[in-house]
Formats: structure tokens, C-alpha cells, sequence
């Protein structure tokens, strides 16, 4: 498999939950020296560690820690604990506070964007706490998208009948200037429902979470189109990713 192929991957793999044979793809490549998964482990990692360091919520379980530990190569030392990462967070904290002190004496529009970013930083977290329970839950389905085609958006679609839809792709484009990606719940009869608007990044990943209640044995598809800004009630273009259910 090729990296890009695998970009969807890495997530999952950091967390200790990705399955055979991808999880000896991922592998494989790192023990090649491969630069491109090397850094986008790197990448999914650092996101992990946002998660548990964050002050709000309850402890992760030990054994989640001891799958990202075995999932990173390493192994379960005793003198790394989860206090160890509240404290760092605290640390964090105590950090953020003087520099808001320091950026208040230059200008405060430099305060309210700094705040923004702080907000914005507390909401990517909870949101990744929210799908590592999806990826974590029992009633999840998995479903993958992209494989037979030659050059396509790929990925995975988890749905959990509780909690919600979660995707994760690659290979897809930022969506131009004044369109945005929709997602759609398409039951096997009746129309699409709607499951919120997303954007790619400049590398063509992307990560969305829409949290509702999913019926999965009326539920045909997960799809997504390139909609207006703003989004529609209903699609109107082809789809460019369908993950059947």
C-alpha cells in the first residue's frame, strides 16, 4: 500500500485500534524510515497527547494508554503515569496565563485572537475525545471508501448507532472558493439526510465528526458532496466519496 493510501490510518494506528492487515502496512513503512508516515504518526501522536492532556473529562482508561504506548513501538513504563500529563497541562496552563498577561500590554486585539485560538484548541480536543469513543465502542461499524478506484478520496466511515458518524479521509482536495464538503445520511428508502459541512486541509485530509443518533439497520450509505457554502438541504452534485453500510 502506498502512503496516501494509508494517510487515513494513522489515527487509528496511534491509538492502537487499527486492524490487520493495515496495522502491518503502517508498520512496515516505518520500519523502512519512511519520511511521509514517519511524520503523519508524528502528527496523529501529537493530537493524542492534546487529548490526554486536557484538564477537562474523565481519566482515560489505563488500558487505552497502554495501546497507544504499544502502538508507538514503545513500551509501558511504570514511571509515566496520567499524572504526569495533568501536570504537564497544568503547566501549560499556568504558561498560557502569562502570556496573556505579557500580550495584554502590547494590544488587545492580540488578546482576543490569542483567546480564539485557545477556544478553538479546547473544542478540537473534546471533539477528538468524542471520536476516539466512536473509534473505541463496540456497536461501531467500520467502513472503507476509495479502494477500487485509481486516484480517489479514501478512507473510513465509523458509525455508531449512539454517538454519531465519524470520517476520515484523504486524498481529497480543499474545496474551492465558496464551496464547502456536506455530508449525507442516506437511508435505503427516503431522502439524504444532512450530517454537516467540512473542509479539507492543503495536504487533502479531513476529519468530521457529526454526533446524532444512527438507525444502522435503515441506513444504505455515508456520502459527501461539494455543496455551496453554507450547504444545502439537499445534494446537488455526484457525490465524491459513498461509504456503504
Amino acid at each position: 500500500m502506498t502512503c496516501d493510501e494509508l494517510r487515513p490510518d494513522y489515527l487509528p494506528f496511534a491509538m492502537g485500534v487499527l486492524e490487520e492487515p493495515e496495522r502491518s502496512e503502517v508498520r512496515a513503512h516505518l520500519e523502512r524510515g519512511c519520511d511521509n508516515c514517519s511524520a503523519g504518526l508524528r502528527e496523529a501522536r501529537a493530537l493524542l497527547y492534546a487529548m490526554c492532556a486536557s484538564t477537562e473529562g474523565p481519566a482515560p482508561p489505563p488500558r487505552l494508554r497502554n495501546r497507544i504506548l504499544a502502538a508507538a513501538g514503545g513500551t509501558v513504563e511504570r514511571a509515566w503515569s496520567w499524572s504526569t500529563a495533568w501536570q504537564a497541562a497544568g503547566a501549560m496552563a499556568l504558561l498560557a496565563g502569562g502570556l496573556f498577561v505579557y500580550v495584554a500590554q502590547k494590544n488587545a486585539a492580540e488578546v482576543a485572537a490569542l483567546r480564539e485560538e485557545v477556544s478553538r484548541g479546547v473544542t478540537e480536543v473534546a471533539g477528538l475525545r468524542e471520536a476516539i469513543q466512536i473509534l473505541q465502542a463496540p456497536q461501531t461499524r467500520e467502513v472503507t471508501f476509495g479502494g477500487e478506484r485509481p486516484a480517489p478520496p479514501r478512507g473510513r466511515v465509523f458509525v455508531n448507532p449512539s454517538s454519531g458518524v465519524l470520517l476520515i479521509a484523504s486524498n481529497l482536495p480543499a474545496p474551492p472558493p465558496g464551496k464547502t464538503y456536506e455530508m449525507w445520511i442516506i437511508p435505503k428508502s427516503g431522502a439524504p439526510a444532512p450530517a454537516g459541512l467540512f473542509a479539507s486541509t492543503g495536504g487533502g485530509t479531513a476529519v468530521h465528526l457529526f454526533r446524532t443518533s444512527v438507525a444502522l439497520e435503515t441506513t444504505g450509505a455515508v456520502a459527501v458532496t461539494l455543496e455551496n457554502a453554507g450547504g444545502v438541504n439537499a445534494p446537488t452534485s455526484q457525490p465524491v466519496i459513498v461509504a456503504a453500510l
